[in-house]
């Protein structure tokens, strides 16, 4: 993901804001959780670079996702983007994948990229998106809208239209990017009230180069965060333990389902396995989740 990313992370301030009151109110509401499910996972399962580090250095192309969902539970699927998937796309991803695993897809860019998202065709399509994810069934984990950047404040009764049209027995997140959504507290109070109302998961974006995303805004007990780069940089250390700090503190406050994707670039794909071995083994030494920590294939002799 390239929104918000900067090839120079200095003087760049990575401390996270204090949790909203708005935030605290609703979590308290929440009931007590018996366990915390987490769901970890990257936005793509088809990179070579996989191989050797995520994947056995042998597995081949065709493998890549049955690899893919041996390691994770669940993967923020970005091929959605372009269009909706074919059935047989559907009944393969759910064959090679285990029962558990979650697909978490992003709503097409034609519906969230265009002039009117609630018009005529953009329903029609959204139609079609919702039929995909209800036959995906029990492996249809978070779906996700981010909205274009030229989507601001301004379209805010168009934003109440498409939220109020989506069913309310499917988890939706959404992705506001203008940095109007985020100048003063009356905007921000007002869509995080519409999303508490209609039960909408706002994403949580870690990225450099826009730090007001990180708004820490939360509706229910989902907590969905897509964390950009520069995974394999001094400053992770730093910023893995302010996560693991925050997951904690918001698990403590009835948070039950952590969404937790983490976008690497292609050529630093290598890194994915250590930085979450980092983020599970700092989670697991501040609590008692004992997640278990991934298998890093570099240290395997495949």
């Amino acid at each position: 993901m390239k929104f918000g990313k900067i090839e120079d992370l200095e003087g760049i301030d990575f401390e996270f804001p204090p949790l909203p009151s708005l935030t605290k109110e609703v979590l308290k509401t929440l009931p007590k959780p018996k366990k915390v499910e987490f769901y970890f996972g990257a936005p793509v399962w088809s990179d070579k670079n996989y191989k050797g580090s995520l994947y056995p250095t042998k597995t081949p192309q065709k493998d890549f996702l049955k690899a893919y969902s041996q390691q994770f539970n669940s993967i923020e699927f970005n091929g959605t983007r372009y269009g909706v998937p074919k059935q047989n796309s559907l009944d393969k991803w759910k064959s090679e994948t285990p029962d558990d695993f979650k697909f978490s897809m992003k709503f097409p860019q034609v519906i969230t990229h265009r002039k009117n998202i609630t018009d005529k065709d953009a329903k029609e399509r959204l139609e079609q998106f919702l039929f995909a994810l209800d036959y995906m069934g029990n492996k249809t984990g978070i779906s996700f809208a981010v909205m274009a950047n030229y989507f601001r404040p301004d379209k805010f009764s168009t934003l109440v239209e498409f939220v109020e049209s989506l069913p309310k027995d499917m988890n939706f997140a959404i992705e506001l990017r203008a940095p109007e959504w985020f100048e003063t507290s009356s905007i921000i109070d007002e869509w995080h009230q519409l999303f508490i109302e209609n039960n909408i998961v706002p994403v949580l974006t870690d990225t450099p180069g826009r730090r007001d995303v990180l708004h820490f805004r939360i509706s229910n007990e989902h907590l969905f965060v897509r964390f950009v780069g520069g995974i394999g940089s001094p400053i992770d250390d730093f910023r893995i333990e302010q996560w693991a700090k925050r997951i904690i503190e918001l698990t403590n406050l009835n948070i039950s389902k952590v969404w937790f994707y983490a976008h690497v670039s292609s050529g630093n794909r290598q890194e994915i396995v250590p930085f979450f071995n980092q983020l599970i083994g700092k989670l697991n030494s501040l609590s008692d989740f004992n997640i278990a920590m991934l298998k890093d294939y570099s240290t395997f002799d495949n």
